[in-house]
């Protein structure tokens, strides 16, 4: 008849006791990685990468806003050499110089001889909204961000189009992608996707960019370029020193361009209710928040 069992100690617990420890440890592991796995698939559902936001200005129409990713990637592009500072002026000169060409198809090209002519990214109009507070971004930006920007702009017919991307200054490029380019979005929810990814191409991009002096056109700017979410938008690099350097030795006249140390004239009390009412009819804001911004401008006057 044999005796009772010896207990084996290990680092003064029995065999049963290090057992029970090795299973808890292997459960919290697997619980670990089950919620990490749920994480990733609900972010994937809700249409990809988390995105950490900085506003720098924004109106239902227009922002400009610092994005990063919200859960760090490796070996994903080198660092933005961010923060940068530019001058207002030269903002515009960089904006300006962007150009692109609309797609077309086989047959107006090779049957009806039709090739579009390079466009401007930007409107003027467009430029002087956006410049200020470029500067602004790339001047408290942080390595990991990028300065992103959203316009939305009535078309024919008072179809919304959208225009929306990236900006950063990488090295001695500036560069800037182009996810949209006065993309027609009827349906809200588009837009809003837009607003919530300006980086994130919808579809096949409609569009290419035209290099000028000093330009570099990537094809894909996922690498080297330290991005706040993977994106099929093209991307186009601008040596900035060269480009500014050049406008300086041509004589480019700046003198309807607003100060770089001084901030742009504000719109009058008139402009502001106009240009409000317009986004109002165009069905850019509600009702309610027609009534609240309008109500805040008169109290401001």
């Amino acid at each position: 008849m044999s005796g009772p069992k010896e207990k084996i100690f290990y680092n003064g617990r029995s065999t049963f006791e290090n057992q029970v420890a090795m299973h808890k440890t292997l459960w919290l592991v697997t619980q670990r990685i089950f919620i990490a796995s749920a994480i990733l698939t609900y972010f994937s559902a809700c249409g990809g990468t988390p995105i950490f936001s900085r506003p720098v200005y924004e109106d239902p129409a227009v922002f400009v806003r610092l994005d990063s990713p919200l859960i760090k990637r490796h070996s994903v592009g080198s660092p933005n050499n961010h923060p940068a500072n530019f001058a207002v002026s030269d903002i515009h000169t960089l904006l300006r110089s962007v150009q692109v060409k609309q797609e077309i198809g086989l047959l107006n090209y090779y049957v009806l001889r039709q090739d579009p002519a390079p466009q401007p990214v930007f409107g003027e109009e467009e430029i002087r909204l956006l410049a200020p507070y470029v500067k602004a971004a790339l001047a408290k930006a942080q390595p990991e961000e990028t300065v992103a920007f959203f316009l939305n702009r009535p078309g024919e017919h008072g179809i919304p189009r959208i225009t929306s991307g990236g900006l950063l200054v990488h090295g001695r490029q500036f560069a800037l992608m182009l996810a949209n380019f006065r993309t027609p979005m009827t349906v809200e929810g588009t837009r809003e996707r837009a607003r919530e990814h300006p980086l994130r191409t919808p579809t096949e991009p409609g569009f290419h960019f035209v290099a000028g002096p000093h330009q570099t056109i990537l094809k894909t700017s996922n690498k080297p370029l330290l991005l706040p979410e993977p994106t099929s938008a093209p991307a186009l690099l601008i040596n900035h020193s060269a480009l500014l350097g050049d406008s300086q030795h041509s004589g480019t006249s700046l003198e309807t361009l607003p100060s770089p140390d001084v901030a742009p004239l504000a719109p009058s009390l008139e402009h502001k209710l106009r240009q409000l009412k317009a986004w109002h009819e165009e069905g850019l804001i509600s009702e309610q928040e027609y009534q609240k911004k309008r109500g805040e401008i008169l109290n401001s006057f």
